[in-house]
This record gives C-alpha cells, structure tokens and sequence, in this order.
C-alpha cells in the first residue's frame, strides 16, 4: 500500500462520514456513530501524519509543507470542537459540518497537488516507501489510544435545552 492511498482513504473516509452527519434522515444512532468516527478517523489521522512527516522538518523544501498540513489538521480539530458543540440538526450544527468538510476537501486537494508531490520530488524512494507502513503502524497506535465517546442521545440535548431554559 502507497502512502498517498493511505492519506486519499483517509480523507475519502471522513468525507463520508462529514456527509452522513448533513443528511437529513440520518437516525440518532448513525448520527452518533458518524461523528464519532469523525473525532476518532481525524485524530488518529492528524496525529500520525504529524508525527511521520515530523521526521522531515529538517528538509528545507518540505517544511513549509509540512506546517500547511499541520495548520490544515489543526483548523480542522478547531472546526471539528465547534461542531461538537452544537445540538445536531440545528443551523449551527449544519453550518458547522459544512465547514469542517470544506476544511478536509481543501486539506486533501492540497495534499494531492502540492505535499505528495514534494515528498517524492525530495525524499528517497525507500523513504518515501517506508512512509506507508509508519503512518499505517502510527494511525493504529494513536486510534488505540483514543477511546469512543460515550453514547450521546439526540433527546439528552433536547433535554439539556428545555432545562436550560
């Protein structure tokens, strides 16, 4: 497996999962488990690309690269900590989702055109290989260290707006 098809999965995966959270007749559960996959699928993704590509700072043509990816991941966890924030369904809510997809289209379109390309042009061919399996043994050793939240409920936050009321 190639680390470009690991990064196209990732960002194909989690626009999905950003889909399924806009759809209006997603249930409660798959609402729950969506964004759950979201948080889960773009920690581990974020992290283990930061820490993989890291190895590289010291390459001057990739550094500013790298920092775009790492800006990208870091707006998207902002987005990603809005979104959350916000009782599902409402215009909050799909504002939110909306931006946080736009956030990871960019970042992946960006990945594709410019940072893929530039670790080719400027690593190795056996480091740019190797880059597949650490980012594939990192992205698993940073989804073991997450864990899934805790079953929300749509009639919890409901509940939580008429008391705050």
């Amino acid at each position: 497996m190639d680390f470009s098809t690991l990064l196209q999965r990732d960002h194909v995966d989690l626009q999905k999962e950003l889909t399924l959270l806009l759809d209006p007749m997603t249930t409660a559960a798959e609402l729950r488990g969506s964004l759950d996959g979201v948080r889960l699928g773009l920690t581990a993704h974020a992290e283990a690309e930061d820490i993989v590509l890291g190895r590289f700072e010291g390459i001057s043509q990739l550094e500013v690269l790298i920092a775009q990816a790492r800006a990208a991941h870091l707006a998207q966890e902002g987005a990603l900590s809005t979104l959350v924030s916000a009782r599902p369904g409402s215009a909050a809510w799909r504002d939110r989702a909306h931006h946080l997809r736009d956030l990871v289209h960019r970042h992946a379109a960006q990945a594709e055109q410019l940072l893929l390309p530039g670790l080719r042009l400027h690593l190795s061919r056996e480091a740019y290989a190797a880059l597949a399996g650490a980012f594939a043994t990192e992205r698993l050793r940073q989804l073991a260290m997450l864990q899934p939240s805790a079953p929300v409920y749509i009639s919890d936050f409901a509940l939580a707006d008429a008391r705050a009321s």
